[in-house]
């Protein structure tokens, strides 16, 4: 065979398996909501039965006058809760595992704690409680049900803006469209000494 063609042989064997090694692109996030241009009511409707999501970002955190941020990523199931916080923070990682009567902490040290214990290992770490029983429906950018809630809309039936609920104040900064909604994309809860600015990067 001449040496040309033995050439063009070869480059075609390359690119041949080029081609089969090529990565398969993940698959889209599932469509949960009637659409992002929906009617708000509507969407609310779908996103307060909405049990099984996920996002991550980067958060910042300020409290008693000292700040951070990390890395965030939270998984929603149907009956429980996955919080993760990465990064140089000042906290050196964490993650919480919780549902309605459950937490638990896996720290920076890999140390395990439960009950009282794992709050007091939160609290610690971020300098104030987080209100882990509202995180569902606050990251959906909804006040959480069964409880008091002061909220504001933007015009006459349109999305929720910001709401005041359980001391804090949660604000809907902006909103990008993902899985059929109109979700937040920056979100800022906050009470008296502490802060959290939240930008989701990825909806899933």
């Amino acid at each position: 065979m001449p040496a040309r063609a033995r050439v063009a042989l070869g480059t075609a064997v390359v690119l041949a398996l080029l081609a089969g090694c090529r990565t398969v692109p993940p698959p889209a996030p599932p469509v949960s909501g009637p659409g992002a241009d929906a009617p708000w009511s509507e969407q609310y409707a779908a996103l307060a039965n909405l049990d099984n999501y996920a996002l991550s970002g980067r958060v910042a955190v300020a409290a008693n006058g000292q700040g951070f941020s990390a890395n965030l990523r939270y998984h929603q199931h149907p009956q429980r809760a996955d919080l993760s916080l990465d990064g140089p923070m000042g906290i050196g990682g964490m993650r919480m595992e919780f549902d309605e009567r459950e937490l638990k902490v896996t720290n920076s040290r890999g140390e395990t704690l439960d009950g009282a214990a794992a709050r007091a290992e939160i609290e610690s770490r971020l300098g104030f409680e987080l209100p882990l029983a509202r995180l569902r429906w606050w990251l959906l950018g909804l006040p959480a049900p069964g409880l008091p809630a002061e909220k504001h809309e933007d015009g006459a039936g349109g999305a929720i803006t910001d709401f005041q609920q359980d001391g804090w104040r949660v604000s809907i900064n902006s909103r990008a469209p993902a899985r059929g909604f109109s979700l937040p994309e920056r979100l800022t809860a906050e009470r008296d000494g502490a802060r959290m600015k939240l930008l989701v990067e990825n909806w899933q």
